[in-house]
């Protein structure tokens, strides 16, 4: 009888350790935040998000060199008007003059989960407006600190010649057969346009 309960015992105690070992990964990963910025699709080709990127960079109008000029500096293609509007604006071959270096600074450091670069994609991705009334306070709430909010005239891909624009580069994609979906695409427009930052201005100074 003993030997009985004895086995019964051992038995319950497997079943409660192999329970406790498939239970415990869950209570791991509802104690870690989520990444508040997601990921964004971006295309393999180097030489192809290079050359969309340079595109929508040098875009007539209000691409992204009218406020931060043709070689990545303010002072280069900008308006005495233009420039005393936007004081703050960054020098792209210098990541540590870019808001979002002062946002990671403030948040103790980069980490795995909150990088500098997830928060310079995701403004061009969104746009400041956009990125202050919907990231902003997810990363305020991952990170318990006050956000510094970015110059709502930083608008990243979102140009008056937008729709345009993703049209022209869903026929360059197709031209080129580069299988994408179209819900993706404004994705794809805005890192291949970081990338260009990325490998044209940062570390040219």
């Amino acid at each position: 009888m003993i030997q009985k309960i004895n086995y019964l015992m051992g038995n319950n105690y497997k079943s409660i350790l192999l329970a406790l070992v498939l239970i415990s990964p869950l209570f791991m990963v509802a104690n870690v935040k989520a990444n508040p910025v997601r990921q964004y699709m971006e295309i393999d080709r180097a030489d192809l998000k290079l050359l969309i990127g340079e595109k929508l960079y040098n875009q007539p109008g209000d691409g992204c060199w009218s406020c931060h000029g043709a070689e990545g500096i303010k002072a280069d293609g900008v308006s005495d008007e233009i420039a005393k509007k936007h004081q703050n604006i960054g020098d792209l071959r210098n990541p540590a003059t870019w808001t979002s270096f002062k946002i990671i600074k403030k948040y103790t450091g980069e980490s795995e989960m909150l990088s500098q670069r997830d928060i310079s994609l995701s403004l061009v991705r969104l746009g400041a407006d956009e990125w202050n009334k919907e990231l902003a306070p997810r990363i305020r709430e991952y990170t318990g600190s006050n956000i510094i909010f970015f110059d709502e005239q930083m608008i990243g891909i979102h140009s008056k010649l937008l729709k345009k624009n993703a049209r022209s580069i869903s026929r360059t994609l197709k031209r080129e057969k580069v299988k994408f979906k179209g819900r993706d695409i404004m994705d794809i427009m805005s890192t291949s346009v970081f990338y260009y930052i990325e490998n044209k201005f940062v570390g040219s100074e």
